[in-house]
């Protein structure tokens, strides 16, 4: 005999697509890619990001930060022509397990001094590690850099990792705006991640998501 718990689908809007260029430096590579990322400008607890995996097609990420995760792939010839996107199969879609929350008394936003780059000035905030740099160095943890794009108030914090994001949560002390660069420097304070914002597009995307495949409980008969 088995029982399974019903499941259905859940729907989110993007008002907002972001392409970055982004650089990850390693002791063995330095690659460049280009990074896509739907937002929605009210709402920073889902997004999609989405990358190339071949030549026909990219890899596309959904998280709901609290909820669920998928990743997909989609033909390159489609994904940008469409204004609906529907992952439809149970066994793309997890359930997001939030071990972060209990990790945010390790770590702070911190607002930095008004960054100059070619005679604009930016604000700009991290994200730091405040255990001692013996620790940072054991856990090899690093330390998020983002400088925000002027006039773009109106988005909330792009935050796509679940520990800024339930941070940000808890203090809410950092400016809203999308992040015109972002810098990841590694426990030897090396940059290894670098993305750069080259283009800002108002769209209109929804995204259906049907739900995790359902619990099956067997139970054995005598």
């Amino acid at each position: 005999m088995s029982f399974s718990f019903s499941f259905g689908q859940k729907s989110y809007e993007f008002d907002t697509l972001l392409e970055y260029e982004c650089r990850f430096n390693t002791s063995k590579s330095d690659t460049l890619v280009t990074q896509y990322i739907y937002t929605n400008s009210k709402d920073n607890s889902y997004y999609i990001t989405v990358r190339g995996h071949d030549k026909l097609n990219y890899s596309l990420e959904f998280a709901d930060i609290d909820n669920y995760h998928s990743v997909v792939k989609v033909l390159r010839s489609q994904l940008f022509n469409f204004n609906l996107i529907s992952i439809d199969n149970c066994k793309n879609v997890h359930k997001m397990t939030n071990r972060y929350k209990s990790k945010i008394r390790n770590y702070a936003f911190t607002i930095q001094s008004d960054t100059i780059i070619s005679s604009k000035t930016y604000k700009s905030y991290t994200l730091k590690y405040l255990k001692s740099k013996r620790k940072k160095k054991k856990n090899k943890i690093g330390t998020n850099h983002y400088i925000i794009k002027n006039n773009t108030e109106y988005h909330l914090p792009i935050l796509t990792h679940p520990l800024t994001y339930n941070e940000w949560k808890k203090e809410n002390n950092i400016p809203n705006g999308i992040y015109k660069e972002y810098f990841f420097y590694n426990h030897n304070d090396k940059i290894t991640n670098h993305h750069k914002l080259k283009k800002i597009k108002q769209v209109a995307v929804k995204l259906n998501l049907v739900k995790p495949c359902p619990l099956i409980i067997t139970v054995p008969t005598n």
